[in-house]
């Protein structure tokens, strides 16, 4: 089957990211380490797997990084993946075949699929303190059992991800959907769960708090409709750059936005919205509130986007991130003045809401088929995978009026 994998070549990547300060056509050229391939089938590893077809599978912010080639080598995460990988990680499809020992569906069923690679799926039993606490992402074990190093499906040799034509995955992995909650929707499910347990697990204190959620890609999007889910009443502010994420922003409940990139821009409007006093500086720099925001959740998460948050934030605010980009330093010293609660949000895992407690996924399939949730607009564009390359032109290059863009496949239902 042809599948999108990527190979840890150092010449390649190298000569790549030369080549790509001429044209940024090199990321995906012939030169890339990134490729459509022929690979072998799936096939269903054990008693409990699955093979599904992909119907959507997005395109995440990770992916369109590992393919611009924006990490370091230093990264400590380079130690539990393994290399060649076939990327994509967020997919709905239908089950295609299973193992005999496998309760949870059967061929034909639409479903969604977690892609986490935690004690279950690599066959270890009994299962490390974090799974049985249900913290899938914080599992002790993405170095072991029968799989590879990886975390999640898209960056483990042994566990193919979902820029194919089949996927196999543990019957753990799999969630059925109803019949009302479409593919549009469904393949959404990753990176709302991702910012739902950030919201979840550290939620902006009262009932009407003030909220600003920094960056309107798919994170920051989803971000804005779990704030409106967990904090109903909560006032949201946006930082979107592009049209199509302000229209969406605001659908979503976003009561205001901000398309400033500037960072003095963005500080002032926060004060006057928030009614906060900016205390300038004396020299140089930017100016940090008196008062501010309850709580920002940055889905970006680049040096300046802290810088900001820090500074906009009140006093014991919340500072989530819920997104990695490359380090810097940054002016950091209104995180100790401030006395600010800065924490990190991994994923998603079992959650509790509503009183419930269960897998993230759940909650979300429960939350589209209610009516509660709907993200599936956020899907603009859709390519089949013969066209990678100008999908993932699309996905990069914001001005061409995309938010989600998937690989979509036709023959899932075949």
């Amino acid at each position: 089957m042809k599948a999108l994998q990527f190979r840890m070549s150092v010449p390649r990547i190298a000569l790549t990211r030369v080549a790509g300060y001429v044209s940024p056509a090199a990321y995906t050229s012939e030169l890339a380490p990134v490729s459509l391939e022929e690979i072998p089938d799936a096939k269903i590893r054990g008693d409990r797997w699955v093979v599904f077809r992909p119907a959507l599978t997005g395109i995440c912010g990770s992916d369109q990084k590992q393919v611009l080639l924006k990490g370091h080598f230093d990264n400590p995460i380079a130690s539990i993946i393994s290399f060649p990988h076939v990327l994509g990680h967020e997919s709905t499809g239908v089950v295609a075949e299973v193992g005999p020992g496998v309760t949870r569906v059967r061929p034909g069923d639409r479903v969604v699929i977690n892609p986490w690679l935690s004690c279950e799926p690599r066959g270890i039993s009994p299962v490390c303190p974090a799974c049985v606490a249900g913290n899938l992402s914080l599992c002790e074990n993405f170095d072991k059992g029968d799989l590879s190093p990886g975390l999640h499906l898209g960056n483990c040799k042994d566990a193919p991800g979902a820029y194919a034509t089949q996927v196999a995955v543990h019957q753990s992995q799999v969630f059925r959907l109803p019949a009302d909650v479409t593919y549009e929707q469904a393949v959404l499910a990753d990176p709302f769960c991702v910012s739902f347990h950030a919201v979840l697990k550290d939620p902006p204190d009262g009932d009407e708090p003030t909220v600003l959620v920094y960056g309107a890609g798919t994170i920051g999007l989803a971000a804005i409709a779990a704030v409106k889910v967990v904090k109903p009443k909560a006032r949201i502010i946006a930082i979107a750059r592009y049209p199509q994420q302000v229209e969406a922003a605001r659908r979503l409940g976003a009561a205001e936005t901000i398309t400033s990139s500037s960072g003095r821009e963005i500080i002032d409007t926060v004060a006057t919205l928030t009614d906060a006093r900016p205390w300038r500086p004396r020299w140089h720099g930017l100016p940090m509130l008196s008062g501010g925001v309850d709580a920002v959740y940055d889905s970006i998460c680049a040096p300046d986007t802290l810088e900001i948050s820090v500074r906009i934030t009140r006093p014991r605010g919340i500072v989530s991130i819920i997104g990695v980009e490359a380090p810097r330093r940054f002016e950091w010293t209104p995180i100790y003045f401030k006395e600010l609660r800065v924490v990190g949000s991994n994923a998603f895992g079992v959650e509790e809401f509503g009183g419930v407690r269960k897998h993230a996924m759940e909650h979300y399939v429960d939350l589209c088929a209610s009516g509660a949730v709907d993200l599936g607009f956020l899907v603009t564009h859709r390519y089949p995978l013969e066209e990678w390359r100008a999908a993932f032109d699309t996905a990069i290059k914001k001005t061409t009026g995309c938010v989600k863009v998937a690989f979509a496949f036709a023959d899932a239902e075949a």
